[in-house]
């Protein structure tokens, strides 16, 4: 298929979200005297962070309520006595310096720089993604960097999409590549254009939505985008 725009989904597809998580959540309770069971507070963290991302994507809490409210609730469940209000800020300056890559991204990226039109689009906090992006091996291929929090909608919200083709006047040749079935695919679908779904660890869709490619390694779209 040829395309002239393609959208690519930031973490969990081009960067390795997981890794810059798991390092920024280190480093800030060690920085608040936390050293120990670490690896159980991350994940009862991890478990709280992804139910208030998943209300997030549904409108139900701002990102501004967000950035405290995980903390409160993580806090408030695990009886540490740490603020908010003093952690928040810590941890989102340590993301914002997590630029590490997922396998193949800049080697895809790179491929069809030039071709295409590429842009970010993403669900995110402006003050993290805005110095990963501007930091990493691949700022310099994208034109455009569409985030949630500058635009005042996430995906899979349709407006979050009218705003990128209030932009960009690709719609009819357009491809958006994800690795969330909810947001990214749905998000895509629901708008009227191509959708990719990055299935890395080859998981089994029982969700309903149905993408218009699959693949699990990054490289596969060579053979998809002309």
């Amino acid at each position: 298929m040829n395309y002239k725009l393609i959208l690519f989904d930031a973490d969990g597809t081009l960067y390795d979200f997981t890794r810059a998580e798991h390092e920024a959540f280190d480093k800030t309770f060690r920085q608040f005297g936390i050293h120990e069971n670490l690896t159980y507070l991350h994940k009862e963290y991890e478990k709280i962070n992804l139910a208030i991302w998943k209300e997030f994507e549904e409108k139900k809490i701002t990102s501004t309520k967000l950035r405290l409210e995980r903390f409160h609730r993580f806090f408030t469940q695990e009886k540490l006595s740490l603020d908010p209000v003093e952690i928040s800020p810590v941890y989102l300056n340590y993301l914002s310096q997590g630029t590490h890559l997922l396998e193949g991204a800049e080697e895809i990226v790179k491929h069809f720089y030039g071709k295409c039109e590429l842009a970010l689009a993403t669900n995110g906090l402006a003050n993290v993604q805005n110095p990963r992006f501007a930091g990493s091996d691949l700022a310099k291929y994208f034109q455009h960097i569409f985030i949630s929090e500058e635009i005042g909608f996430p995906k899979p919200n349709k407006e979050f999409f009218k705003h990128i083709f209030s932009k960009l006047p690709h719609k009819k040749s357009a491809i958006f590549i994800g690795d969330n079935l909810t947001s990214d695919i749905k998000g895509g679908n629901d708008f009227g254009i191509d959708t990719c779904w990055f299935n890395q660890n080859k998981r089994i869709n029982e969700s309903g939505i149905i993408p218009t490619f699959e693949i699990s390694d990054l490289l596969e779209l060579k053979r998809i985008i002309k």
